[in-house]
């Protein structure tokens, strides 16, 4: 019988083991064809080099951060704008289980551009106009980022990053471009200003999000078709913002105004959001504007030397012109590997899924602690995404999660702010942040190794449990010390040891 209970756990433990890879799998081709519809893309030749402005070195060591994802799109606790857009049921099926041109053509001549899609499980399927409908009732009554910033600043998180526009097009503020914004539909209220000046009362540095791509201004001249979908088959027509086919095509004259109208528009917005509300430290592009690369219209939109007019010392992330001042990585599948020899990132949602408020299930707080210091042993930065529900306010599951993290970075905190990997001449057999002269060796609860292995630059002076300050008795042979853990006592999240150093190399 015992015999038995093993090989079926073995089972089991196969199946979820393989089942979580088929996820993040998923999820990675996902990023991937989203990151190709909103046009990021990488220009290797554009020869700009990472800012050197004294104001914008801080984020070299920055740690972690807080992303806020949220638009009107809370009205239905859904995602942000990717729900408007049809097809994604087709595209974003990975490479190994494509429909076939039959079951595309099935889907066309139904004109259920969401047939098959998980959407209609949860009554979340919209057309565009449908989506944007939502800002009539977006009214966040209990809205007070300085609640965010408050437990942002308490879980040990350095920098803040505020959805200003999504690529839904809805302005968090109320801008004179375009007709949607606060100023349509708030009676003028601005969002952006109390969060700035909350990030500035708890000293968070203040980063503003801000989409290339505006599906609401574009909405005349794009298919809401997945644009996977047109690359892949034959004969797929062009959606309008009712998911219905186009029956007229814009001239090339038409399109020719209409990108310079973008580029007007998207710096008349840019400039605001980096004129009208004091320092801001950093500006988080996703995706290119609604204008063909080389287009002349690239011309009047904005660019890398009048934002850096407007604010030297800013840092810019490199998805809207191609390049930028760190790296940029998505998801729980890109997770840096190796050391990151330049600036980098990488942004997550405390949500299994999704980066607005939706009902799905949220990361275990192991799961967070893993992440951050898994960057931080690469020298990348760790931008964790919360979506605040319509009234303006996290979850109560969302705020226990942050509470689990500040607990556990108020004694643990040290080694991870201001900390980079090791100097490349050090080893150790577990993850591992340096700071001066100190190292902290991290111990995940999964971890059960009864010893660590480790090589230095310098004699240690002694090794300590972070949480307790309890002494660890340690041997040396040939260069490589040893920890021994008979005697440390585990907690049930991750445990930090402190090796300090006679002197820091």
């Amino acid at each position: 019988m015992h015999r038995k209970i093993v090989f079926f756990s073995f089972l089991l433990s196969f199946f979820v083991v393989n089942a979580q890879k088929n996820d993040s799998k998923k999820d990675e081709d996902r990023v991937k064809m989203e990151h190709a519809q909103i046009g990021i893309m990488e220009d290797a030749a554009s020869g700009y080099k990472q800012s050197t402005h004294p104001s914008a070195q801080w984020f070299a060591g920055a740690g972690f951060g807080m992303f806020i994802h949220w638009s009107i799109s809370s009205i239905r606790e859904i995602d942000l704008s990717w729900p408007m857009m049809a097809g994604t049921q087709i595209g974003w099926r990975p490479s190994n289980n494509k429909m076939d041109s039959a079951e595309v053509r099935k889907i066309i001549q139904s004109g259920d551009y969401f047939m098959g899609h998980a959407c209609k499980k949860d009554n979340s399927c919209l057309t565009p106009n449908e989506y944007w409908e939502q800002s009539k009732y977006f009214q966040p009554t209990k809205y007070n980022p300085e609640e965010w910033a408050r437990a942002a600043k308490a879980a040990g998180m350095t920098y803040m990053v505020f959805t200003a526009r999504h690529h839904d097009g809805f302005a968090m503020w109320p801008s004179k471009y375009g007709d949607f914004s606060t100023k349509n539909y708030m009676s003028g209220k601005d969002l952006v200003k109390p969060y700035v000046e909350a990030c500035r009362k708890y000293g968070l540095k203040v980063g503003l999000y801000y989409s290339g791509p505006d599906w609401h201004f574009n909405r005349e001249f794009q298919s809401f078709m997945y644009y996977g979908v047109s690359r892949d088959y034959k004969n797929v027509p062009s959606l309008d913002a009712n998911l219905q086919a186009r029956k007229t095509v814009k001239t090339d004259a038409e399109k020719q105004a209409h990108y310079y109208r973008v580029a007007e528009y998207i710096k008349g917005q840019v400039e605001e959001l980096l004129t009208n509300y004091g320092k801001i430290d950093m500006i988080w592009f996703d995706g290119g504007p609604d204008i063909p690369r080389g287009n002349i219209a690239w011309d009047k939109c904005i660019s890398m030397k009048r934002i850096h007019e407007l604010q030297p010392g800013i840092v810019v992330s490199p998805r809207f012109f191609g390049y930028g001042d760190y790296k940029t990585y998505e998801g729980d599948a890109k997770l840096p590997t190796d050391i990151q020899k330049q600036w980098a990132e990488l942004c997550v949602t405390i949500a299994k899924s999704g980066w607005g408020y939706t009902k799905h299930p949220l990361k275990t707080v192991e799961t967070v602690l893993k992440q951050l210091i898994l960057c931080r042993s690469r020298n990348t930065n760790y931008l964790l995404n919360f979506g605040p529900t319509k009234e303006g306010i996290f979850s109560e599951k969302m705020n226990q999660k942050l509470d689990s993290i500040a607990a556990w970075m108020k004694i643990n905190g040290q080694s991870l702010v201001n900390c980079r990997a090791l100097n490349p001449d050090e080893t150790v057999s577990v993850p591992a942040t340096s700071k001066n002269n100190h190292r902290y060796l991290f111990l995940f609860s999964d971890n059960k190794v009864s010893e660590i292995q480790m090589k230095t630059t310098s004699e240690i002076k002694q090794v300590t449990m972070l949480a307790n300050k309890k002494k660890i008795i340690i041997t040396s042979k040939a260069g490589i010390t040893t920890i021994p853990l008979t005697t440390v006592q585990r907690t049930a999240l991750v445990d930090v040891i402190d090796v300090e150093l006679k002197s820091s190399k």
